[in-house]
């Protein structure tokens, strides 16, 4: 029952969501990779930014500014399932249910419990943030997968074999860490479970072998940044950067992750509508179940509970000061061990509160009737074939694969990966380029707006280029395409 729920919220999100950015610039490279022998981003121009202040230096020849497995993994998934978004996203939704049997193994493992362990895989399917990422084609929940399972291979293989469990859970970590940076969050989630159980074994051969995968995997990665250093430097270090505060600026960096990484995510942010704002109850049901959790000295005497608040603070210590970005795509780190650790508290009230069993069992049923309801809901907000299609078609039905389009690079998926498409919503204001074609959707209007506050000289240019070269011939469903007069 559990994974037909995961699967059937799944697939949903899989063939109704409209493909956007992100998606679309990790297709691209691994797409190159698979068709054409480079694993260059060729729908971002390297005189451009479309992402902060990110220089794309050479970022049509190599791609440096995200790590390279995941990359790797959807070249390998293209050139087997074929160029599409459902294949890109179907990958992911493989690596949610490995995420899951990794949760499965690691409670059982820490308790014992059946119902604890198939309660807690229960609250974390209908959570809306792990299926979100668990359908999209970013690297989120790859690197979840690989570091949870790292996790539970040292649990089972280490009264085995030690040296086995070290190597085998350090490799799949090490895989997490080149899959997406967070992956350094499983790494240190791993190291203090290891120094939990098993501290009085470890010796240098131990951190040797502990250290053999990421050496591996780092120069794997140094034959390729080799090929050019200088865009290696450019586009990672450009991409590391101003990444809002951190550990430097402890309160900042705390008020912004409540603000953004909870308040926005879980309907209190100032545009939430009022039923949207319902997405604050299951927030605060979360943080009821993590209160009960530390307030209980019998469930912190508890050696398998312990470890999963040691889990919890570690996610919540490392997202607060250690990533500054505070996007939601992160938030699958969290609400994975918040749905743990409710699933535990409500397991002790019923045990040992018999006389709340009706109030625990209440406050379970909203919980998951809330959880379960926003991802069908999101989707109803913003469906694919009502926005996204007709755009597509209409393109399709005027142009061909030769014309200029200018707009946001997931048009691939719709078009085709062999379209002349450029994502710059600066309009070629760093390159000189002009489209033939300018399609803005919403992810476009939202960066063009930004712009008027943060580089006014570049909004005025991008809107004055519209007004006087470009005239507008659709509009629909928050998707504007404009074509440049001359050629009308």
């Amino acid at each position: 029952m559990i994974v037909l729920v995961y699967l059937g919220l799944g697939l949903t999100n899989v063939f109704t969501r409209a493909p956007w950015c992100d998606e679309a610039w990790f297709a691209s490279p691994a797409y190159n990779l698979a068709y054409n022998g480079f694993m260059g981003t060729t729908v971002l121009d390297p005189a451009s930014s479309t992402w902060k202040s990110v220089k794309l230096t050479g970022i049509d020849r190599h791609t440096y500014w995200v790590m390279p497995l995941n990359l790797l993994w959807n070249a390998a998934g293209f050139r087997a399932f074929g160029f599409s978004i459902f294949s890109m996203r179907l990958l992911s939704l493989v690596w949610g249910l490995l995420a899951l049997g990794a949760w499965g193994a690691i409670l059982w493992k820490l308790t014992g419990q059946p119902m604890l362990t198939l309660g807690s895989l229960g609250l974390i399917v209908v959570d809306y943030h792990f299926l979100l990422q668990a359908s999209d084609g970013r690297m989120d929940a790859m690197t979840v997968a690989l570091g949870w399972s790292g996790v539970a291979a040292y649990l089972i293989l280490r009264e085995r074999s030690f040296p086995r469990a070290v190597l085998v859970s350090q490799s799949l970590t090490a895989m997490a860490c080149f899959t997406h940076p967070n992956g350094l969050l499983l790494a240190l989630i791993l190291l203090a479970t290891t120094l939990y159980f098993d501290r009085r074994r470890i010796r240098i051969g131990t951190v040797a072998l502990a250290a053999a995968p990421y050496l591996a995997g780092a120069a794997g990665w140094a034959l390729y940044i080799a090929r050019s250093p200088a865009d290696f430097l450019a586009q990672l270090l450009g991409n590391a950067a101003g990444r809002g505060p951190g550990i430097t600026t402890p309160i900042a960096a705390l008020q912004l992750e409540i603000s953004h990484r909870y308040m926005d995510n879980f309907g209190m942010a100032a545009w939430s509508s009022p039923s949207g704002r319902l997405n604050a109850i299951p927030l605060g049901i979360f943080l009821v179940g993590v209160a009960a959790c530390l307030l209980s000295a019998e469930i912190r005497r508890h050696p398998g509970y312990r470890l999963l608040i040691v889990w919890t603070a570690i996610t919540v210590g490392f997202m607060t000061w250690l990533e500054g970005l505070k996007t939601v795509y992160y938030v699958i780190y969290l609400t994975s061990l918040y749905s743990i650790l409710l699933a535990v508290a409500a397991g002790w009230m019923w045990q040992r509160r018999p006389r709340c069993r009706w109030a625990v069992a209440g406050v379970l049923l909203v919980f998951v009737a809330l959880q379960a309801a926003r991802t069908p809901i999101a989707v109803l907000r913003n469906p694919r074939r009502t926005t996204y299609d007709p755009a597509v078609e209409y393109l399709r039905a005027r142009f061909n694969r030769h014309t200029f389009i200018m707009g946001s690079a997931s048009l691939i998926f719709g078009l085709g990966p062999d379209w002349n498409i450029l994502d710059d919503f600066h309009l070629g204001y760093d390159s000189g380029k002009r489209a033939e074609v300018v399609l803005i959707d919403p992810h476009w209007a939202d960066g063009i707006g930004m712009l008027q506050t943060q580089n006014p000289s570049l909004y005025a240019f991008v809107t004055q280029l519209l007004r006087s070269e470009y005239r507008e011939v659709y509009n629909q469903g928050g998707y504007r395409i404009l074509i440049r007069q001359t050629h009308l």
